[in-house]
């Protein structure tokens, strides 16, 4: 069927069908052929993620082309898209070749973009299976920003078929779709947790027309395929709201879709098939009026929804009777799409797809795929399989691997994954592909084998312009930062990876051996070095600082890779011989360890290294420090990186793709949170003494109030640190080091407020907003802790306000901080 099919009972004329330029959709997908005649005229902008490659025949660049285009593909060319005047941005998650899951990490990455960029609707064809719907950290901030900022993500649901969860279609903020098959019943390989009775809704999805790679088109299945008619339909009712005079709010627009979605009378309400419902099917034209102001915002309850009010197609469509879907399960651990036939092949010759180890073959498997890949891109082919009434309420499969929402079952590309990390993956039953012939929407005919794509995915389609950043300004004016490149500014600890085996097995053969136990006879042995041991690899590295850019350093949060760190253009790599010290820093602190052992020997250690980069030997220093017990002076627990990220990827040894960002030197630190911890205590403690006040408080519990506030920015807030209020957090966390009197001074703040000025105050809250002051060229943010009486909650709160400029590496504060009373 037509996606436009959606639209047909919308009361207003085609001009208004068509989209808003002011209105921006991201889609989080596969690679998009850009080439394909559909975007000839589209406005789309494809962003740096960490999938470089363009669109090529694989299972993933048909699922993004497919789903892209039901979005942005023109009107009257070969795939009429719903809203193909809106600008759109392209962010490729899901690749071809990988095998694998795709890390949350990931999609987080790409949805703190697209919001970066100025998306207002987030399309997200994938997910991965969640027994509790709880995304990954990081993740669930990524949808907390969106939702901070009014940003729309529509999801799919997935293609299990069972009563299960995936994020992010779960998240309660997000809007879950799920597909209905061509007779206006919910398809059976939808899943139906309870999450989506109330945020979840029904649209087409099955045998969607849509582009494919090379210039045809393909019919496909999942919900997938309905998430992009979905998205597509909220972005029409955004460009109605700014039509009206009123500003874009694409949750407004979310709300009316829930709150006019049609449902057919069903009970016991609670039995699955009630429950495979959702919230209701998709009324556009009921919540155009609403969001219009033209009628209530009761839900219709109709039963007389047939499969002519789902698969309405505009006159001059061709009917979609002309495809039909046949479910295959796909293979474990492969591609969710199996094997897709080459161009030419019918669905006949075409080899399915093995169902998983132990499960039913594939004719009975219409239902147990699983829901974490990219909407399996699900194919026309032939009839759907019939199930029986055992399958209609299967229980939850055992975890399998994630996937994509559709139909077809494409597996969603990503690095392998370490053990324990998430993964999103495309969600549905992978179908062999079959290239239609046929009419197109203006009367030609489409080729059944479609020739080698001329460019693909570079930008030579028509209307499509390089990524923000780029150095050529985007289409979708993204944050008005065009031809800037992407500042870092993140907290974490330092790891290393070799990358290879034979990267590895390098380190191993250049480092010295190490002494071991010794032998029978009392003689000395020696071992292997050890290249994970970090202080081994720091020793070597000391002595041969020039090894330090053959690691590939990286910064961790919680041990899991976020970036992959390269120092600037180093100095003294190519040290040639001795580099005396300054004669009266020698003398000095040659004077000062004469008569201690410990310090001569260090003096002797330290000025015996050859020089190295400043940001390698902290690198060097780092691994070394976070090891130490917990007591120790020189114990290292965090690590602030400001720098800036480049459009090159690295692969590391566990197969997790990570962004390189280019690390400056200014900027660069390490602390322990037990020294900031200790001396803001010290501080306190100074202050009392001072002013002979005696405060009802412990050590312990001063400390757990101090460490309730670090704990705020190092965990709570953890971040990536690209966006300007995040870089600004991060180096208020970094410079708490520096301010311990400031933290102080809010701990003691009750001597600001009217009442016993002897009550402790404790730490409410800490928010970062974009500051009204700043220098011009700047960007400025307002980073604000607020303390309160925990013993009175009548009383005032006092607020500190710090104003930091993240527009330069590193960020640098602007004037002293300022208190304030009362709520922000």
């Amino acid at each position: 069927m037509k996606a436009r099919s959606v639209l047909a009972h919308l009361p207003v004329g085609e001009d208004a069908l068509l989209g808003d330029a002011r209105v921006c959709i991201a889609v989080l997908d596969g690679p998009v052929d850009l080439s394909h005649p559909c975007f000839a005229d589209a406005d789309l902008t494809r962003l740096d993620t960490l999938v470089e490659e363009p669109a090529g025949n694989g299972p993933m660049s048909l699922h993004g082309t497919h789903v892209t285009s039901l979005l942005f593909g023109g009107h009257g060319s070969v795939v009429s898209g719903l809203a193909p005047q809106c600008r759109g941005l392209l962010l490729p998650v899901f690749r071809d070749a990988q095998k694998g899951r795709v890390p949350q990490l990931d999609l987080a990455r790409a949805i703190e973009r697209a919001v970066q960029e100025g998306a207002h609707i987030i399309n997200i064809s994938g997910g991965e299976r969640t027994p509790d719907a709880q995304a990954d950290s990081l993740l669930e901030r990524a949808l907390r920003r969106c939702d901070d900022h009014g940003v729309l993500v529509v999801a799919a649901v997935g293609n299990d078929g069972c009563d299960c969860l995936q994020v992010p279609a779960a998240v309660s903020s997000v809007l879950a779709v799920g597909a209905l098959g061509t007779d206006g019943e919910p398809l059976k390989i939808n899943n139906w947790g309870a999450a989506y009775r109330t945020n979840g809704v029904l649209a087409p999805g099955q045998d969607i027309e849509g582009a494919a790679p090379g210039g045809s088109r393909a019919a496909l299945t999942g919900s997938s395929f309905a998430t992009p008619l979905v998205s597509g339909v909220a972005a029409l009712l955004v460009g109605a709201q700014l039509r009206a005079g009123a500003d874009a709010d694409p949750r407004a627009a979310a709300e009316a879709i829930l709150k006019t979605a049609s449902r057919v009378p069903c009970s016991p309400d609670d039995a699955p098939e009630c429950r495979r419902r959702l919230v209701g099917t998709l009324d556009a034209a009921r919540a155009h009026d609403l969001i219009t102001g033209r009628s209530d915002t009761t839900a219709r309850s109709d039963t007389s929804v047939t499969s002519s009010d789902v698969t309405a197609v505009p006159s001059g469509a061709t009917p979609h009777s002309a495809y039909r879907t046949q479910l295959l399960a796909p293979e474990p651990g492969v591609n969710a799409a199996g094997a897709l036939p080459s161009p030419g092949t019918s669905p006949a010759e075409a080899p399915p797809t093995k169902a998983p180890s132990g499960g039913p073959p594939p004719s009975e498997t219409t239902e147990g795929v699983n829901a974490m890949d990219t909407d399996h891109t699900d194919i026309a082919a032939d009839e759907p399989a019939e199930t029986t009434d055992e399958e209609e309420t299967p229980q939850p499969p055992p975890e399998p691997p994630d996937q994509v929402s559709g139909t077809s079952a494409v597996a969603t590309s990503g690095a392998e994954s370490m053990e324990g990390d998430s993964a999103m993956e495309s969600n549905g039953v992978d179908v062999p592909v079959r290239e239609t012939t046929g009419a197109t929407d203006d009367g030609g005919t489409l080729p059944l084998a479609p020739p080698e794509p001329a460019g693909v995915g570079s930008g030579q389609g028509g209307g499509v312009r390089a990524a923000c950043g780029g150095g050529t300004r985007g289409s979708c004016e993204c944050s008005g930062k065009s031809g800037s490149r992407q500042l870092v500014y993140a907290i974490g600890t330092i790891g290393f990876d070799f990358q290879t085996e034979a990267r590895r097995d390098t380190f191993r053969q250049a480092m010295p051996p190490t002494q071991g136990k010794p032998g029978p006879n009392g003689e000395p042995t020696s071992v292997q070095p050890k290249v994970y041991d970090p202080v081994e690899l720091s020793d070597y590295l000391a002595l041969n600082p020039w090894e330090s850019d053959k690691l590939t350093w990286t910064l961790e949060l919680d041990r899991t890779p976020i970036y992959a760190l390269e120092a600037e253009t180093p100095a003294g790599m190519d040290w040639g011989g001795p580099i005396p010290p300054k004669p009266a820093e020698v003398k000095r602190a040659a004077q000062e360890a004469a008569t201690d052992p410990d310090k001569l020997a260090q003096l002797l250690i330290d000025h015996s290294y050859p020089p190295v980069s400043t940001i390698y030997k902290t690198f060097r220093d780092a691994i070394v420090g976070q090891v130490q017990d917990e007591k120790a002076p020189n114990l290292i627990t965090r690590v602030s990186i400001p720098g800036v990220l480049t459009d090159r990827t690295v692969r590391l040894f566990s197969g997790q793709y990570v962004p390189v960002v280019e690390v400056w030197s200014r900027g660069v630190a390490t602390w322990n949170e037990n020294a900031l911890v200790n001396a803001v205590i010290a501080e306190v403690t100074e202050q009392l003494e001072a002013d002979r006040k005696k405060v009802a408080i412990s050590r312990e519990d001063l400390e757990k109030t101090v460490r309730a506030l670090l704990d705020k920015v190092y965990y709570q807030f953890r971040n990536l640190g690209q966006s300007s209020a995040d870089r600004a957090m991060n180096y208020a966390g970094t410079n708490a080091f520096q301010a311990a009197s400031a933290i102080a001074e809010g701990l003691l703040s009750a001597k600001f407020v009217p009442g016993k000025s002897t009550n402790f105050y404790a730490l409410d809250t800490v928010t970062v907003s974009k500051s009204p002051y700043c220098r011009i060229g700047s960007d400025c943010q307002d980073v604000v802790v607020t303390f309160m009486d925990p013993e009175d909650d009548r009383r005032a709160k006092v607020n500190y306000l710090f104003t930091i400029d993240v527009s330069d590496i590193p960020p640098v504060s602007l004037a002293p901080s300022h208190r304030f009373l009362g709520d922000i």
